[in-house]
């Protein structure tokens, strides 16, 4: 990954989460912190450590280690009484590289909203939620020469800098390549459009992980969030 590139990651991820645009350019002393009644967040990016959290939380983290901060469940025991909810736990990728693959020149890909929707409807609700596909601002449906869809994948911008990537297969044709390469086609336009790639997969999820390697996105960094009732 190139320099530039990692140094706009930042600034993005900066932004984010309501920070000064150099706040993660420069190597952290200490982690960087905002307070948020709202929510407790704890991100690891390269070597920084951010946690947002409300001002009586800060005071239980400063003695708590970052493994403790990182673990969802850990949180909801800390914030017990006050409404919590897991929001997710995350593996953040990126990638700066086109990325090859044997059937792009040849593919058929459609960008109805139809088809997008006929995809959703075949998985289960937590999965259509988490992708959030139909809400993205670009997405692509690979079909079949009988025009049945395959997979489908797409972006959504953040901050005007980064590219936040999902897919969704049909559980009658996972395991198949037809998901490597939707997010292919969907990884190689957000390059197109001056964006960089980002993977936010389930922690733990190991296809996930597998498939964002395959695309050449790099692991660097991870996010927690925990909800507060307010």
């Amino acid at each position: 990954m190139e320099t530039n590139t990692e140094s706009i990651i930042r600034l993005a991820w900066a932004r984010t989460l309501g920070l000064a645009d150099d706040a993660l350019l420069q190597p952290p002393e200490q982690r960087v912190i905002r307070v948020d009644e709202s929510m407790i967040m704890f991100v690891a990016l390269w070597e920084h450590r951010i946690l947002i959290a409300p001002a009586w939380f800060l005071d239980v983290a400063s003695e708590l280690a970052n493994s403790v901060l990182a673990d969802a469940s850990e949180l909801l025991a800390l914030t017990s009484g006050r409404g919590a909810r897991i929001l997710g736990e995350a593996t953040l990728g990126f990638t700066d590289g086109y990325v090859s693959h044997p059937e792009l020149e040849r593919v058929l890909v459609a960008n109805e909203a139809q088809a997008v929707a006929e995809l959703e409807q075949s998985r289960p609700p937590d999965d259509v939620a988490e992708v959030g596909l139909s809400l993205m601002s670009a997405h692509f449906v690979t079909v079949d020469e009988q025009d049945r869809a395959t997979a489908a994948a797409g972006y959504a911008e953040s901050q005007g800098i980064l590219a936040n990537v999902g897919i969704l297969v049909p559980p009658a044709l996972r395991r198949a390549g037809h998901g490597t390469l939707a997010a292919a086609i969907a990884t190689n336009d957000a390059l197109d459009a001056g964006l960089v790639p980002q993977w936010r997969g389930r922690r733990g999820h190991r296809g996930s992980l597998a498939l964002s390697r395959r695309l050449g996105y790099r692991e660097i960094g991870a996010q927690t969030t925990v909800l507060l009732g307010v």
